[in-house]
């Protein structure tokens, strides 16, 4: 019996057709696995910052309005004390507000005493309160009743403050600019010895002002 050779030739045209298919598939194989370029777009957002000011000046009965720091430039409480006596009280006020350009409020706290000389200070003390507006008077009646206390009501060495020091709100300039008025009072101690007669001494309270 005679042998059939199905092999088809390479030539003929049903391998043609097959090949034709296979790269057809080919081709959209290649169609299906490449990626198109997308549209974008995108937002963005800035932001401006700027700090605050924050400042402080004081004045006393015999100094003006103005920044009186550093302790070497402070301003001079007029006690008028030249002729203390055990037991005699004087006065003296230091007023603080805000400068013009503060634009946020903060704290006003005595915090400390520096620069401080002479032999009459062992035998010193004093006491401190924030008095209800700046026009009241600096004398014994503002310690009368129920003041604000930032040294007291009992007395402590001069050149000591609190070891919790009393904060008082401080607002930033708007119309008439409002201050705080802190009144003292300082006298020699009751019972003083007679070594103390003829001495001086010189105390520079500090106040830290604070923004908040």
């Amino acid at each position: 019996m005679a042998v059939v050779n199905r092999r088809t030739q390479a030539g003929t045209p049903r391998l043609r057709r097959t090949r034709a298919v296979l790269a057809g598939a080919l081709v959209i194989g290649l169609g299906t696995t490449s990626t198109l370029a997308a549209w974008t777009d995108g937002e963005y957002g800035t932001g401006s910052f700027a700090a605050s000011v924050f400042g402080t000046e004081s004045q006393t009965a015999s100094s003006s309005w103005a920044s009186h720091t550093p302790a070497a430039n402070a301003a001079t409480l007029a006690f008028n004390a030249t002729a203390m006596s055990p037991s005699v009280s004087f006065y003296a006020y230091l007023d603080i507000r805000t400068t013009a350009t503060t634009n946020v409020g903060g704290t006003v706290a005595l915090t400390g005493s520096s620069n401080n000389a002479g032999a009459l200070l062992p035998a010193l003390e004093y006491r401190a309160v924030r008095t209800a507006t700046t026009s009241t008077t600096c004398a014994a009646a503002a310690f009368t009743g129920t003041p604000t206390w930032i040294v007291g009501p009992s007395y402590l060495g001069v050149t000591s403050v609190p070891g919790s020091p009393v904060s008082s709100a401080i607002t930033a300039p708007a119309g008439a600019t409002p201050q705080l008025r802190f009144c003292f009072e300082a006298r020699v101690q009751s019972g003083a010895g007679n070594a103390y007669q003829g001495t001086t001494g010189a105390v520079t309270w500090e106040f830290t002002a604070t923004s908040t």
